[in-house]
């Protein structure tokens, strides 16, 4: 699938939530349950995709092995309707490789991939990084750009790691305008790009493939909505839509960082106020309080997200 990545890595790119129960073992019944419900919802090849195992997805809270289950679990939901990729993000190499191979192994579409982290890599590591998971794995390769981690990468490193041969997509963001701007320009003809910014409209017009969003966890068909204006280039109607919700909901999970760290717990807030099995976020993240909870149901309710409590 890798000369015509631009044809399914494309759309909105779900950060799928990692179901735990309340001693906090994973829950892979729910895992199951949740992807087969954004399948069910048009969250296919063509109009979305996943990504399992991230940030959206608990990673830094998991083990090894945990990390793995839950790439093959979402595999096997996605059932080869909708293309399935996780990160690999690590501060040990040995286990990037490890879990590159495993993706590889089970029929993942591709895997994210930044610089180790903790110690600030320099350019030359970043380079080193990927052509050894290059050389050691056959599966596709995202660049994720991490800057807020403490390297930000320059156009000539994205040059030099889209020519190693299995770089072919990018998740892109910058540190400022002029940076993410002219990432786009430079590299939306070489790379499948899939915005991380939320610029939903800028990135698409300077050619980027799709976007991130946590949305499709729980209301798959608002960002499927946004996705089709931006490709009728109705951008004003698009900009309407993002402002119904999305830009309000942003201003609530800044809120919500300021309580507790993590993506886990305003994702699965949001998941199990529509009545989906989501569980508690891992320590020490934690669940929310009443008050930002409130809140949340008063957004909910103003945009007329849909519940699906029997």
């Amino acid at each position: 699938m890798t000369s015509n990545i631009r044809s399914w890595l494309c759309g909105p790119m779900v950060a799928v939530a990692t179901p735990f129960k309340e001693d906090l073992s994973l829950d892979l019944d729910a895992l199951t349950e949740n992807i087969r419900f954004m399948v069910d919802a048009g969250v296919v090849t063509g109009k979305g995709t996943l990504l399992v195992g991230g940030a959206g997805g608990e990673h830094p809270a998991m083990n090894l092995e945990e990390r793995k289950t839950v790439m093959t679990t979402s595999v096997e939901a996605a059932n080869g309707e909708v293309p399935v990729l996780s990160s690999v993000q690590h501060t040990d190499v040995r286990t990037i490789v490890d879990l590159a191979q495993h993706a590889s192994q089970i029929g993942l579409n591709g895997v994210q991939l930044g610089p180790t982290y903790y110690y600030e890599p320099s350019e030359s590591d970043v380079v080193r990084l990927f052509q050894k998971v290059d050389e050691e794995s056959d599966i596709n390769l995202m660049i994720y750009h991490t800057w807020w981690e403490g390297l930000t990468m320059s156009l000539a490193l994205i040059d030099e790691l889209s020519n190693i041969g299995s770089v072919n997509a990018m998740k892109w963001s910058a540190p400022e305008g002029t940076l993410y701007r002219d990432g786009l320009d430079r590299f939306a003809g070489t790379l499948a790009i899939i915005d991380n910014s939320g610029e939903h409209i800028l990135s698409h017009v300077l050619g980027a493939t799709g976007f991130i969003t946590h949305l499709s966890g729980f209301w798959p068909e608002y960002p499927a909505e946004v996705w089709n204006l931006l490709n009728d280039r109705d951008y004003i109607s698009a900009k309407n839509k993002l402002s119904e919700f999305k830009w309000k909901w942003r201003k609530w999970v800044v809120k919500v960082l300021s309580y507790t760290g993590g993506e886990g717990p305003f994702i699965k807030a949001a998941m199990e106020h529509v009545g989906l099995r989501a569980g508690p976020p891992r320590p020490p993240s934690i669940r929310l309080p009443s008050h930002l909870l409130e809140e949340m149901i008063h957004l909910f309710e103003e945009a007329g997200v849909p519940t699906r409590r029997s």
